[in-house]
């Protein structure tokens, strides 16, 4: 696991990069015009896709457990089936409709050959789809690590090939065409080491396919909601804002976003305690992680989120360039969301370590519904200052109805009184940073180091004050988690 966590922050790193390249690269409006073509396609695949990744990863893991490898095979050759049916489908649909769409919905001639070229990329896309399924479910998890870090790698690449060729727009989107056709070059000899098709014979075809259907269905139904956050906002700014504005919010947005790591790296770690706490029904050791999660993450996340929030425009100009600070104030606002979801993505991941997963996909649900909706009345008005309130407030209505629901499950009592506290304490933070910038008088860099060092004494000290950090209080609920005896009495 520690591979895969190391990779993953290569794998962003390599993503970041490639969106700056391609900001400064093509300024705002090609960039927009790129992202906005980008994630129309990509938002309806989430649809092709039928969830049958996670469903050939279940059952090549059942399969070879049972050394039942003739229906491994029915397992890859059903899934490949239905994604190069649907992949078919949705590729016609997209270079049928490539011109109505670039005249009515992007609104721009440049669009419809984009749309073609990402009708491609709907078929090749099938190969990353294939590798991540199968080499999960033979847990080659050093491999499976590899197959991002090298699609990000080749796209990265190819764009700095095809820029040097002054193919502008159309750099960013044969790059991800390729991609696909050059990853199964690189992996196909690892497949074949671990597994080799040609081997074996199709065996209970149907029933397999059958199978993957029916698990990968309600998959799908789990993830809509996120990628409804996800996505909306770039889809309805295309639809009511100009692409130069898309092109500005894709900067924010993944920069913003790019926070949840927090979330992601607590997450993966509390699932599987919390998923043998829950089984073996030890409630004080669920209540003391749950208490310990919801007090420090908070405490621990928001200096860090709130140092961009108070440099948000000094980080666009310095990273993307000055066509891009514009999306300052949506980068803020989208900051604030991010704050509170860090915290709502670690509730969701002990909500299903908890057999509650459908409780999980009905408050995604309710937060993207409340997202569309803002969206709507929001973005016509105030643009990506409007997108970015939607978003916010679903990450907001998120870390309420997960937290109500979390600590119902696990009978543990609602941390409101320590995040008072804590967002008092985080107010004098980001107080701090503009009195401290308002008093001295230095170079730009030489402010934003004092500003920072003097908020941060400010804000250990207020959290002193309030009393929100008890090493005792630390030790004795880390040894309730990760302990492996019962620990009878509370801290001192």
């Amino acid at each position: 696991m520690g591979v895969i966590f190391a990779m993953n922050i290569v794998v962003y790193i390599i993503a970041y990069v490639t969106r700056l390249i391609l900001a400064r690269t093509l300024g705002p409006a090609a960039y927009g015009l790129f992202y906005s073509v980008f994630t129309f396609v990509i938002f309806f695949l989430f649809f092709r896709d039928l969830g049958l990744n996670q469903a050939l990863t279940k059952y090549i893991t059942e399969f070879r457990v049972l050394r039942r490898y003739n229906e491994i095979k029915s397992a890859i050759a059903s899934m490949l089936i239905f994604q190069l049916a649907s992949s078919a489908l949705f590729s016609a649909l997209f270079f049928l409709l490539a011109d109505t769409l670039a005249a009515h919905y992007f609104r721009s001639p440049a669009a419809a050959p984009l749309v073609r070229l990402m009708a491609l990329y709907t078929l090749f896309s099938i190969v990353f789809i294939f590798l991540k399924g199968f080499f999960a479910g033979f847990q080659r998890f050093k491999v499976f690590a590899l197959i991002d870090t090298a699609k990000n790698g080749i796209v990265l690449l190819l764009v700095l090939a095809f820029f040097s060729l002054n193919l502008s727009v159309f750099a960013p989107a044969l790059a991800y065409v390729l991609a696909g056709p050059l990853l199964l070059i690189t992996f196909l000899p690892a497949v074949m080491k671990v597994y080799n098709p040609f081997r074996y014979k199709l065996e209970r075809f149907g029933e397999t396919a059958k199978k993957l259907v029916l698990f990968g269905l309600p998959v799908i139904m789990t993830d809509i909601g996120d990628k409804v956050i996800g996505y909306i906002d770039t889809l309805m700014l295309t639809s009511f804002r100009s692409l130069e504005e898309v092109g500005i919010y894709n900067v924010a947005l993944p920069s913003a976003m790019a926070l949840l790591f927090f979330s992601s790296s607590i997450a993966s770690v509390a699932f599987p305690l919390f998923a043998e706490l829950w089984t073996r029904q030890d409630t004080k050791r669920l209540a003391g992680g749950l208490r310990l999660l919801h007090k420090y993450t908070f405490i621990l996340a928001a200096p860090v989120v709130l140092t961009v929030f108070a440099f948000a425009a000094v980080f666009l100009r310095l990273f993307f360039g000055e066509a891009y600070v514009p999306g300052a104030h949506a980068l803020q606002i989208l900051l604030i969301g991010v704050l509170l979801f860090i915290v709502a993505g670690i509730n969701h991941s002990i909500i299903a370590a908890t057999g509650n997963p459908k409780a999980v996909t009905k408050i995604v649900f309710v937060a993207a519904a409340l997202n569309i909706i803002i969206n709507f009345l929001l973005i016509p008005r105030f643009g990506i200052e409007g997108a970015a309130l939607a978003t916010a407030a679903s990450y907001a209505a998120a870390l309420l109805l997960s937290t109500a629901k979390v600590t119902q499950l696990i009978r543990a009592p609602l941390p409101w009184w320590v995040w008072l506290r804590t967002a008092v304490a985080a107010l004098v933070f980001i107080g701090g940073i503009y009195s401290i910038r308002s008093l001295i008088r230095l170079n730009p860099y030489a402010e934003i180091a004092a500003s920072i060092t003097g908020a941060l004494a400010l804000y250990l000290f207020s959290i002193w004050l309030f009393r929100l950090i008890d090493p005792k209080e630390i030790r004795f609920y880390l040894s309730l988690v990760l302990r492996r005896k019962t620990v009878e009495d509370g801290p001192a």
